[in-house]
């Protein structure tokens, strides 16, 4: 339960303004509003939508700012965010001011993280492999055979390969199919994972 909090938790505090909301959902999502105006605009109509002047929401003149010291305006922004990225990955069947009502009730929303040796060897799988061929789909084994003999001496294939998978949960690596990976260039994670309820 804790887990479903954190991207409530990891909103800046304050007032912010829709510029400052539009810097956050960058950096949430990876996403550009500049580059998805659609999918921005999803998540700003469900801010709109599911705040008011009472909860958090402040009109001034040239534009909008939400108070985030507000629980229930923080939770509102959280379920925007998550609206403008469905909307993104084509899922746009509901309008925007629903979303803060019925996210709770379909996703789990947590922001996964890597421990400090998925992180070091993270760093040496980036080191012991030219940039551009990162960007080529792997199989695990074959990232695998990329290490250093001493780090494929300490670390079984097994734990590798669940390692890869945490890579593609934290955003450090893009499922490619057929059981392959695409890793990311180091500083372009995204770290924001949903995962249907079962």
């Amino acid at each position: 339960m804790d887990e479903d909090h954190e991207l409530i938790g990891a909103l800046p505090q304050g007032v912010l303004s829709a510029a400052d909301i539009r810097q956050v959902w960058t950096e949430v999502t990876g996403l550009d509003p500049a580059l998805d105006p659609d999918a921005w605009d999803t998540c700003e109509d469900a801010i709109l939508g599911a705040l008011d002047p009472e909860r958090g929401l402040r009109l001034r003149p040239g534009g909008w700012t939400v108070d985030l010291s507000s629980t229930v305006a923080r939770f509102a922004v959280a379920s925007a965010l998550i609206a403008g990225v469905m909307w993104h990955e084509g899922m746009d069947q509901l309008p925007g001011f629903v979303f803060p009502q019925v996210l709770p009730l379909l996703f789990d929303i947590r922001k996964a993280r890597l421990s400090k040796q998925d992180k070091q060897l993270l760093l040496h799988l980036r080191m012991s492999t030219a940039a551009e061929q990162l960007t080529y789909p792997w199989p695990a084994e074959a990232l695998y055979g990329r290490l250093p003999d001493e780090l494929r001496d300490r670390v079984s294939p097994v734990d590798f390969e669940d390692f890869v998978n945490r890579l593609v949960q934290v955003g450090e690596a893009d499922d490619a199919d057929f059981d392959e990976v695409r890793v990311r260039p180091a500083g372009t994670a995204r770290w924001l994972r949903i995962s249907i309820r079962r």
